[in-house]
């Protein structure tokens, strides 16, 4: 194996619960695959080599061997061979770099150095394309059953749509030591189906749902227990790619491996989280409480070959450091800390995962703070590596999706106040607006912490991921700040955006947005007097006043209204720095915020500014290092 080996005990422990042949228990046999493969599985393409492992047993020799054949359809086959560890009793064989698609049967026997050499592992219906990792807490997690566009989505698959897709699931596997083999069965959706299947396929199979006391126990298409933010993104994938290949997108292959509740330090290697200060694992390491996710959720799949990652994560450290990652604090150090890790265990052996395999993060949504809400504004740009833009030289490659006008539409209350229980029945007043997502067509899951427009918000990943890793043209982000100053009379702002990251098709645009209300929906603010650090949101969070914008002739910025200010010379300026940042003081118990409203966009991709924080000095923008504004 190309990882750190588990215990002899534990493979001993782990292989008498596996399979042999996909389907169902089968006893202990000579050779078996690692749990994290099974029918209906995607393999990642060329040009990788992608990786099968497993375990053998029973042996009779110090120099057994594993024998690997994959079979294809047509009828070719190669068989591979593998020396098994005399330490640990694992195997690990990598294949040839295979193009997308295809049906396989790959099956792993014994043959030499075994008691029984005539059985083996079997796995069917194996095609190669792009595999991507997806993990994070109960935001990556969320049922796609908790959001507005299921019934789309499904009724799109039984037209025959995205059955290049193929999902799998994992069981919560918290682990003090590194796991790399795991048993058969591990997250299956279906008693009695295969962990891995197939859109089509888990759109066929029911189960009876009864997760949440207002839910029902209804028969449902598992399809809907599988992750939200995962299987929107390899859908939104799968129709870009269509669009730059004729309509025709490869196989996708999704993970979906996350825990609800938890934090970044339980999903990094334990010898990587020193790397950062001010985080809830310092040295020494309590390896109790610290990478326990990472040992039994992502180490069993660092030995597979994956085109990428996607992480949805950080309600549960928005309350603390959001940090700096030139100072090496926070979860501006923590994150991309992370995902330097995963990407050196997951490209040990060459040519199987890329050193600099994209990973994609959705930036935390609008209402998930927690209670926290004045630290979401730093919290959404250490997300960023403190550059308020990605790719960056902290996070290379990598891709983000802003979240921040993607809340839910109503807050917790509507439900009791009948403002969003529709359907066959209209809204009670005094309720008013646009009930289209409504509580009752589709439930919360405890409440706007978990929005439910998830496709809008993967749709934007999709698209950064079609740039970033595809090269498909238009932009990756929406409107970065590239400068500002302050007009001669002092009455206005104009702030620049950067123009080779909007592309030449791209014009910044102001929505129509509330203007009243205290102007909270344009989400500008200026500061006057003392100015917070964006990365201290303990200090108290004063002297911000929020002014209107409009676009400029330019089509590349924004000009700031500073009229209300009766002269006063603001001393910072600050974009979608709060919480929930679109709909200024409406009330959403009665009437919903549309999402994507806050103001500031690129046109015609419909991608939101990035938030942004700079200081003005000599009526110029200043941004905070490692973000640079001064253009």
């Amino acid at each position: 194996m190309a990882s750190a080996p588990i215990t002899l005990v534990a493979t001993l422990l782990l292989a008498a619960l596996m399979r042999c042949q996909a389907g169902g228990p089968a006893p202990p046999q000579p050779a078996m695959f690692s749990g994290v493969f099974d029918d209906n599985m995607v393999l990642q393409r060329a040009p990788a080599k992608a990786a099968v492992f497993g375990s053998a047993m029973n042996l009779s020799s110090s120099t057994a061997t594993v024998t690997v054949t994959v079979s294809s359809a047509e009828g070719s086959s190669k068989t591979y061979a593998a020396q098994v560890s005399e330490n640990n009793m694992n195997w690990k064989v990598l294949l040839d770099p295979a193009e997308a698609g295809g049906d396989y049967t790959i099956t792993c026997a014994c043959t030499q150095g075994c008691v029984n050499s005539s059985v083996g592992g079997t796995i069917q219906n194996v095609t190669f394309g792009d595999v991507y990792f997806c993990s994070g807490q109960s935001n990556m997690e969320l049922l796609l059953h908790f959001t507005f566009s299921r019934n789309d989505t499904l009724g799109a698959i039984a037209k025959g749509m995205y059955h290049n897709i193929r999902v799998r699931q994992f069981s919560h596997n918290s682990q003090t030591e590194e796991t790399f083999i795991v048993p058969a069965g591990m997250g299956r959706l279906h008693p009695d189906s295969s962990t891995w299947l197939g859109a089509g396929q888990a759109l066929a199979l029911e189960e009876t749902m009864s997760i949440c006391p207002w839910c029902g126990k209804t028969n449902r298409s598992v399809l809907v227990s599988f992750s939200a933010a995962c299987w929107y993104f390899g859908q939104a994938l799968s129709d870009e790619l269509a669009k730059m290949n004729d309509g025709k997108a490869p196989p996708i292959g999704l993970i979906a491996s996350s825990v609800g509740g938890t934090k970044i330090e339980l999903w990094t290697p334990v010898e990587e989280l020193g790397n950062c200060k001010n985080q809830s694992c310092p040295a020494p390491v309590n390896t109790t409480t610290c990478g326990l996710l990472y040992n039994g959720m992502v180490a069993p799949f660092v030995n597979m070959s994956v085109k990428g990652y996607l992480w949805y994560q950080g309600e549960n450290n928005v309350y603390e450091d959001t940090g700096n990652v030139l100072e090496h604090t926070g979860y501006g150090c923590m994150l991309p800390n992370m995902i330097s890790a995963w990407r050196k265990a997951w490209s040990v052996e060459e040519g199987t995962t890329d050193p600099l395999a994209p990973f994609g993060v959705y930036t935390l949504a609008a209402g998930t703070s927690e209670g926290h809400g004045t630290h979401m504004g730093g919290f959404r740009w250490s997300e960023t590596a403190n550059y308020g833009v990605v790719p960056n030289p902290a996070m290379p490659n990598c891709f983000v999706a802003s979240g921040y006008d993607l809340g839910d539409p109503w807050n917790k209350d509507c439900y009791f106040k009948n403002c969003c229980t529709h359907g066959v029945v209209e809204p009670q007043a005094p309720c008013s607006g646009d009930t289209r997502w409504s509580w009752w067509a589709t439930n919360f899951f405890m409440g706007p912490i978990h929005p439910r427009p998830k496709l809008p918000f993967a749709t934007r990943l999709a698209k950064a991921a079609a740039v970033v890793v595809y090269g498909a043209k238009g932009p990756a982000t929406g409107p970065v700040i590239a400068g500002c100053f302050m007009s001669d009379d002092g009455k206005s702002i104009s702030v620049k955006f950067n123009t080779k990251l909007l592309t030449s098709s791209e014009k910044v645009i102001v929505q129509e947005y509330n203007r009243s209300l205290e102007m909270m929906a344009s989400a500008m603010e200026v500061c006057i007097g003392e100015v917070n650090p964006p990365y201290s949101p303990d200090a108290a969070d004063k002297n911000w006043m929020f002014v209107n914008v409009m676009a400029d002739s330019s089509g590349s910025g924004i000009t700031v209204d500073l009229s209300t200010l009766s002269g006063s010379k603001p001393t910072a300026v600050r974009y979608a720095w709060q919480d929930y940042p679109c709909c200024g003081a409406l009330d959403r118990t009665y009437t919903p915020c549309a999402p994507g409203s806050c103001p500031v966009m690129a046109s015609p991709s419909m991608l939101p500014a990035m938030p942004f924080f700079a200081l003005l000095e000599g009526g110029r923008c200043k941004c905070i290092p490692p973000q640079v504004c001064d253009g």
